[in-house]
């Protein structure tokens, strides 16, 4: 009697098991898909039937990563709890922690600047014929400007020269992430894009009057110096000026470089030692930010909400002078993510260093993961409260089942989808595969706002109709975390154009599928090594295999 019990015992717990994975599999694949709903109930069946105390707290962590997705902030918060409860707090659940209580901040302290390396350019014996003015980064690459050979030069796994093709001097280039082109502009009053290659060129703007282009913001517009009549115009990514700031007719004014953020415009003014910032969509000019005191800096950059600014050999954040090692000038600074590009034309290089920071402000968002010719595939995003976009990642980790492997990263593309004026019903249903882009008006924020982690998780870009000004720091943080931006109503139609060719760019970390361990085993992925950001997404070998 007693083995037959024994054997009982032994079947139905094989039936449960078996149960447990073939529901935690089924959701995998419904999260894969965005089906939340009904990833939901499968992991509540997994719950329901699991015999495996230790595999519990993964199955609390995925569903309050599941009812955060569908806007459930109060259920993912009490299935956190209960992982919690079982595994005890872990960096694991670090990630969705932050998502729930929205406790993001801009403010990232720099605590140190290194060099890592330089870019001497390209030797004909011991002559270097380049001379660098501009850089632009894409992927993994670094295309320098070269003003005297009007060239750009490619510094990645193979090192490339690409003539401009193009009868005057070069005076700065731009990479576009959201048609994948640069855009390069010159002293003859051109300004040009080209793919990838450079095999493709195509004249954007001509007539502008010794143009300088500065960048491109998250709805697509240009920013361009006009130094030969002291204005900056902007124009839409047709070609149609939106914007002139007319700022200097009465006065002579020298004016630097300028960026665009969240709906502000920011202009480096040399005359008057400050940097101006002007509404976009109301063309007002807002209070201005004062030069640090010193010498006088040459560009500056936007790190979370601080002005960070650039002489001759140092950086300076916060009142906080960071000495930039063997910097002779700086003509031009491009800070991408923690990694800090110096135009040093003095010395005919260009300069590598990467900035520490007290709390990394790049984490991943894994979306899904699939299986091909036995490669796990996994694709994710990188956010990045520096609000820049990161394409070059030397400290990207993955673990599988808590060890680090080695893997190959490539960058795949996904259309846009675009939503004007949804209610927060369909915003937090959205396919978290696609980039969405959101319009939305300013008074729709406050009830947004509590979905934060949901719109990170859901792949989400605000574009906001109104007026910063109007709007708290809390309101203007979570817009441009999320990738998007102020913009005026007459605006929309070019956004409209912009989406229906765009395609949005993700990265997929490949690696070959680890020996069996049973159970759930686990895929995290983390930039940093000490980051306690990190996420995490859970699978069997049956929901591998069965893509």
């Amino acid at each position: 009697m007693k083995w037959f019990v024994v054997l009982f015992l032994f079947i139905f717990s094989f039936m449960a098991f078996g149960s447990y994975i073939d529901n935690f599999s089924a959701s995998v694949n419904a999260w894969n898909n965005s089906n939340i709903n009904e990833a939901v109930s499968l992991i509540n069946m997994s719950l329901s039937s699991t015999i495996n105390v230790a595999n519990a707290a993964n199955l609390w962590y995925f569903k309050a990563r599941l009812d955060l997705m569908d806007g459930k902030l109060t259920a993912a918060s009490n299935d956190l709890n209960n992982a919690i409860m079982v595994f005890k707090s872990s960096p694991t659940y670090t990630f969705i922690n932050s998502l729930i209580s929205a406790s993001f901040t801009a403010f990232l302290p720099i605590v140190s600047v290194k060099k890592s390396d330089t870019i001497h350019g390209i030797y004909k014996g011991n002559e270097i014929f380049y001379s660098p003015v501009s850089i632009a980064v894409r992927e993994n690459g670094f295309y320098v400007l070269d003003a005297a050979n009007r060239n750009v030069i490619e510094f990645s796994k193979v090192q490339s020269t690409y003539p401009l093709g193009v009868n005057s001097t070069p005076t700065a280039i731009i990479y576009s992430p959201i048609d994948d082109r640069f855009y390069v502009s010159f002293e003859n009053g051109s300004i040009y894009s080209y793919s990838p290659d450079f095999n493709n060129r195509e004249v954007f703007l001509s007539n502008l009057s010794f143009p300088v282009i500065f960048c491109q913001d998250n709805a697509g517009r240009f920013y361009v110096g006009e130094y030969g009549k002291d204005a900056v115009d902007v124009f839409e990514n047709n070609g149609a000026l939106f914007r002139q700031f007319d700022l200097f007719s009465k006065r002579v004014h020298i004016f630097s470089y300028g960026l665009a953020r969240s709906g502000i415009f920011y202009l480096m003014d040399l005359t008057d030692r400050e940097i101006r910032r002007f509404d976009l969509v109301s063309s007002k000019e807002l209070s201005p930010i004062p030069f640090p005191s010193g010498p006088l800096p040459y560009d500056f950059s936007i790190l979370g909400d601080n002005i960070v600014f650039f002489n001759s050999n140092q950086m300076v954040s916060g009142g906080i002078n960071f000495n930039l090692e063997d910097s002779k000038s700086v003509f031009y600074a491009d800070l991408s993510g923690q990694t800090l590009l110096t135009v040093d034309p003095v010395s005919n290089t260009v300069r590598i260093y990467k900035i520490s920071l007290q709390g990394n402000p790049i984490f991943p968002v894994i979306d899904r993961i699939g299986f091909q010719n036995g490669n796990i595939e996994t694709y994710f995003r990188i956010v990045n409260l520096a609000n820049r976009s990161i394409e070059y990642l030397p400290d990207l980790i993955v673990k599988v089942n808590g060890s680090m492997i080695p893997f190959s990263v490539n960058y795949v593309y996904q259309n846009y989808k675009l939503y004007l004026f949804p209610d927060i019903s369909q915003i937090l249903s959205v396919n978290k595969n696609v980039r969405n882009v959101v319009i939305v008006k300013e008074n729709s924020l406050d009830e947004l706002e509590k979905y934060f982690g949901t719109l990170m998780l859901r792949n989400v870009a605000l574009f906001v109709v109104g007026d910063p000004q109007n709007l708290s720091e809390k309101a203007k943080l979570m817009i441009y975390i999320t990738g998007g931006t102020f913009i005026s109503e007459s605006e929309i139609k070019y956004i409209q154009q912009m989406i229906s060719v765009t395609k949005y760019k993700s990265l997929m970390v490949s690696f070959p599928v680890p020996a069996s361990l049973g159970g759930i085993n686990s895929i995290s992925i983390y930039y940093g090594a000490n980051s306690n950001l990190i996420d995490t997404v859970y699978y069997t070998d049956q929901n591998i295999l069965s893509k």
